[in-house]
């Protein structure tokens, strides 16, 4: 079952599975056969972190696309609005995970890593990945607050007129 609990712990632990880039790629003074064992090094680094989260990020999405059929549509998923909270989150943690992709495959270049190394290949798909973990923490928050907004909270009064809601105001 879908629970608000569940939505803001995927959104509060996708970052911790994240691995930090080092800011300096490649040392300044090494031969060119350490610079190539470095490079290739990065590579396998920037492949398994991208195998690593994928499969996680797939699971989740594929556990919370079955939790959504299975909610009840009088519910209210997020209550206190703390699993959108946690999505947003997610979702600003991963967009500077890309920009802090982009100053690094910038650190490269500038370190004189060859255009055509794989290394490149690796940070595009580390990149995509990242975009599509956002996109989809907006599409789960975005649909959780749709969702949400379409219902009456417990508790909560409908009004039929704009006088009943005057009325309510004066109580």
């Amino acid at each position: 079952m879908l629970s608000a609990e569940m939505i803001r712990d995927v959104g509060r632990a996708l970052p911790w599975l994240v691995a930090e880039p080092r800011s300096e790629p490649i040392p300044i003074g090494v031969s060119l056969r350490e610079r190539t064992e470095l490079l290739d090094a990065l590579v396998e680094d920037l492949r398994s972190r991208y195998d690593t989260l994928y499969p996680v990020i797939d699971r989740g999405g594929q556990k919370l696309a079955a939790a959504f059929n299975e909610l009840d549509p009088a519910s209210i998923m997020d209550p206190e609005g703390e699993g959108a909270e946690a999505l947003e989150k997610a979702e600003a943690y991963f967009h500077a995970q890309r920009d802090d992709l982009g100053c690094f495959r910038a650190a490269l270049i500038d370190a004189g890593a060859p255009r055509g190394h794989d290394v490149f290949d690796a940070l595009d798909r580390l990149d995509g990945l990242y975009a599509w973990i956002v996109a989809t923490m907006q599409e789960v928050r975005w649909t959780m607050l749709i969702a949400d907004g379409r219902r009456t909270p417990p508790g909560e009064r409908r009004f039929t007129s704009g006088a009943s809601l005057v009325a309510a105001l004066d109580e």
